[in-house]
């Protein structure tokens, strides 16, 4: 059994469905579910980078905290964090840095010349880790 467990999240609805399948996996286990949220940096203004950096930080904090709330009324018990950088990374180092036991990620499926093309936060993430990844293609 998993005890704790990263769920990254872009704040799409097709990010979320891998949400269906942790509540499974998670059942009615003291397990712990951590939504992560990785802000991407971006070039922007150098006078309103720290005041977008800050809107955007507080943005995913918003929406994690809606959905860890979603999962707390299950009986889940659900966390929300926030990071800055680039995504895969961002992911990758967090998981290591607080001993999970699992990723748990949903992904596309893009396959072929697009995957190549724009390149797959899952497909990074899977080789970036040292914890144990679960991909879920959704559609």
């Amino acid at each position: 059994m998993f005890k704790k467990i990263l769920v990254p999240l872009d704040g799409s609805r097709l990010a979320e469905k891998i949400l269906g399948r942790v509540e499974k996996l998670v059942g009615g286990s003291q397990s712990e579910v951590h939504l992560l949220r990785v802000v991407v940096s971006y070039e922007v203004d150098p006078r309103e980078e720290k005041k977008e950096r800050a809107r955007l930080m507080q943005e995913a904090w918003d929406y994690l905290e809606k959905v860890a709330s979603r999962l707390r009324r299950k009986g889940i018990r659900a966390y929300a964090a926030v990071a800055y950088g680039k995504d895969a990374v961002q992911i990758c180092d967090f998981a290591r840095k607080n001993h999970f036991d699992l990723i748990a990620m949903a992904t596309h499926g893009r396959s072929g010349l697009s995957r190549w093309a724009l390149g797959s936060v899952a497909d990074k993430v899977l080789h970036c880790s040292a914890v144990p990844v679960m991909l879920v293609r959704v559609l």
